[in-house]
């Protein structure tokens, strides 16, 4: 477990970790869990705003016997393309989430989970990311639309999550 741990906390070349606020982590479905035994992780990203995870997947995700249930990998596609979103200047939350299912993703595995924004248009932001093992072994795909919110829907946390949106805004106003 303590190489899981380590690999975990290790940046791949060009990715920058990023550490978000207590108050938005630790009650989060995805990332909140500090038991270790559903979904541990840790977030990355780069300089044009894509996201990735590193994520060791563990038995409290279990869906098919021995493998991760597939709400799972949909709830890690959601949560790191919303952050893709976020750490390319927009406030969003999800509308839209489809999901391609390509092999069952056997638990205790390495995943990566890689997110970025593919189009944004007015108020809407297209995202799409993928879930696979170190190998590069593909597990799940998936096209998200996400939806901007004004800065006073997340009130002060926004800013406190992602100081890049403040900047983000204010170069385009």
């Amino acid at each position: 477990m303590n190489a899981d741990l380590t690999w975990l906390g290790t940046a791949d070349a060009g990715w920058a970790p990023v550490d978000m606020p207590a108050e938005v982590m630790e009650d989060s479905f995805v990332s909140g869990d500090r038991s270790g035994r559903r979904l541990t992780l840790r977030y990355y990203t780069d300089d044009d705003g894509s996201m990735m995870a590193k994520v060791l997947v563990g038995a409290g995700a279990q869906g098919p016997p021995g493998h991760a249930h597939g709400g799972s990998m949909a709830a890690l596609l959601d949560e790191t393309m919303g952050g893709a979103a976020w750490m390319s200047g927009y406030m969003v939350v999800a509308a839209e989430l489809n999901v391609t299912f390509k092999k069952m993703l056997p638990l205790g595995t390495r995943c990566l989970v890689r997110s970025r924004v593919s189009n944004a248009t007015g108020r809407k932001v297209r995202t799409e990311g993928v879930v696979t093992d170190e190998r590069g072994t593909v597990y799940s795909t998936a096209t998200g639309l996400f939806i901007t919110l004004d800065r006073e829907a997340f009130g002060d946390l926004s800013g406190k999550v992602f100081p890049r949106v403040w900047r983000t805004e204010e170069a385009t106003s």
